[in-house]
């Protein structure tokens, strides 16, 4: 049993992107969203039908999503749509699916409902395109089996069909969520260069390379064709940063990002499983150890591998270590002042002081949050700030403005048009959501800096606060959880590069700023461009214009998942 720790604190930097790790024992299942399943995750709703999804006016998301759900619950994802049993799509034009028609074409619906339902419904109500009606209930593999009640079924009288439960936009990506403070008239106009462009601008994915060297210029979806095996990469290169190999994580990082956006699904996985320390690693009491250690908010590689070489090996020996009370976890509310002067000297990562607090609120923090609830959360936020400061807007960024259909926090940036309220206002808003016990505990708070040319660390000058969020009780989301929220404030001239910085993921980031040093000799990071050898500042008035500077196609949120 690991000893007690002794009263005098030991201070060491564990890095604020340990805070963002998964546990080890997270799957890449576990995001898809079950609504409500009747069944367990390990069985299969269509164990004998073959499915083949046309990608055709779905947006990323949808297709991450039924893909996931066709893989888990089919006896197999086809790639070819002769080999299939059953045509999903979202397509109303029977002239683009004219080869299909001896197959049962139906709408998405018909995947989530039956998935929902527990048991494979029948194709009637489903019917993609009416004209091949006939065609569809014909080829049915559940109809086929069961005499379907529904064939006589009025078209005017039927169940309503996908394409009014789950309407798929006409644009290959969803947009950011953006929200504005206050009613429509405000004293001061929202310049239109801070609002979303409308129509959406598309992605066009002919022009990007999935064989570049930048992450920034291939499209990355969330699930890709290879995941399996970035999954298996991932866990070495897990491996490699919790041993402080940086290097080497890197590398990985990168082949990574490169399967990500490779197009065509590799027929090797078998062959790499067997590859020395692939399966070795993730089943070792070290990688196991460390791995859950990283898992905690506040705590990063180094601090791991200190932990773990003073015998500590399970979350019960973090608590005792670091003498986590159990009834701390609901009483426990820390003073914003000691928050604010801990916060000035923790950009370098969170002290001992938060692990302790993390550890006390790890049954919430494991708990993912899903879309609804993180638009709530933006909502709530909002109506908030309109009381602090009138005409404010915001994007909730990160994975959430991927497409990931839960997150394990949330991030949001935000702005107003008059830069002389934009300065101190996330102290002041902070204080005020403090004060109405929405805000529990904070991290870091952090004034504003400005751009600095020559700064290496990956930590940006906007004022932020990394705080502990709670739903009011009057939200219909309310269930008492706390969860993980970052607000970013920046000044309106370098907005879009404050949310195209914290919209992610890593390694698109990682490369967009190594874009804009190799190629136009800028710095770019979330709080601004710069111009290296003279520093002259450049202010983007709109997101789509920072690709346009560095001479980049656009590559729309859904399609920069460059991470695992």
């Amino acid at each position: 049993m690991p000893f007690k720790r002794p009263a005098a604190a030991y201070h060491e930097s564990s890095g604020y992107s340990s805070g963002r790790s998964k546990p080890p024992e997270t799957s890449p299942d576990v995001n898809v969203p079950s609504k409500r399943s009747k069944v367990r995750r390990s069985a299969k709703i269509f164990p004998s039908v073959k499915a083949y999804i046309v990608q055709a006016k779905m947006d990323g998301p949808t297709i991450a999503e039924l893909f996931m759900l066709a893989e888990r619950h089919c006896e197999r994802l086809c790639d070819y749509a002769e080999d299939a049993d059953v045509i999903i799509t979202s397509i109303t034009m029977r002239r683009r699916l004219e080869r299909h028609i001896y197959k049962a074409v139906v709408t998405p619906a018909w995947l989530r409902d039956s998935v929902a339902e527990g048991e494979a419904l029948e194709c009637t109500p489903y019917v993609a395109l009416q004209d091949l009606r006939e065609e569809t209930i014909n080829n049915c593999p559940v109809c086929n089996v069961r005499p379907c009640e529904c064939e006589d079924t009025d078209v005017d009288e039927q169940a309503p069909g996908p394409e009014t439960s789950y309407p798929s936009p006409p644009t290959p990506a969803p947009k950011s969520k953006l929200a504005v403070a206050g009613p429509s008239t405000l004293a001061r106009p929202i310049p239109s260069h801070l609002l979303p462009l409308a129509p959406p601008i598309p992605t066009e994915l002919s022009k990007l390379r999935y064989a570049s060297k930048y992450a920034c210029q291939r499209a990355s979806p969330l699930i890709c064709l290879n995941q399996a095996l970035a999954v298996e990469l991932d866990i070495i290169k897990r491996s490699r940063a919790l041993e402080g190999e940086e290097r080497s994580a890197l590398s990985y990082s990168r082949a990574i990002s490169a399967i990500k956006a490779y197009p065509r699904r590799i027929t090797s996985i078998r062959q790499v499983e067997e590859l020395s320390h692939v399966g070795t690693i993730a089943n070792s009491e070290r990688f196991k150890a460390l791995s859950l250690f990283s898992s905690i908010y506040g705590i990063g590689p180094s601090t791991a591998r200190r932990l773990y070489a003073l015998g500590l090996r399970t979350v019960d020996d973090l608590e005792v270590y670091f003498g986590v009370e159990p009834e701390e976890e609901e009483s426990q509310l820390v003073e914003l002042e000691h928050h604010e002067r801990f916060g000035r000297a923790s950009e370098s990562g969170l002290g001992e002081t938060w692990i302790k607090i993390a550890l006390g609120l790890r049954n919430d923090f494991e708990l993912m949050i899903p879309r609804a609830e993180v638009e709530e959360m933006g909502r709530v936020v909002m109506d908030e700030l309109n009381i602090v400061e009138h005409g404010c807007v915001s994007t909730i960024v990160g994975g959430y403005r991927r497409g990931k259909p839960q997150s394990n926090d949330v991030d949001i940036v935000f702005t107003h048009p008059d830069p002389t309220k934009s300065k101190g206002l996330c102290k002041r808003f902070v204080h005020h959501l403090h004060k109405k016990g929405m805000v529990t505990h904070v991290m870091h708070l952090s004034g504003f800096h400005g751009h600095n040319p020559l700064r290496t660390t990956h930590w940006d000058s906007l004022e932020k606060a990394l705080t502990v969020f709670i739903l009011p009780p009057s939200s219909p989301f309310y269930k008492g959880t706390r969860r993980r929220m970052d607000l970013i404030f920046a000044q309106p001239e370098v907005y879009w590069c404050a949310v195209i910085g914290w919209s992610g993921s890593i390694m698109f980031q990682r490369d967009i700023r190594q874009w804009a040093k190799d190629k136009k000799g800028m710095k770019f990071d979330s709080s601004g461009i710069t111009r290296r050898y003279d520093s002259k500042p450049f202010y983007p008035k709109t997101e789509k214009e920072v690709f346009d500077l560095f001479g980049l196609e656009w590559v729309d949120p859904v399609w920069r998942n460059a991470d695992v």
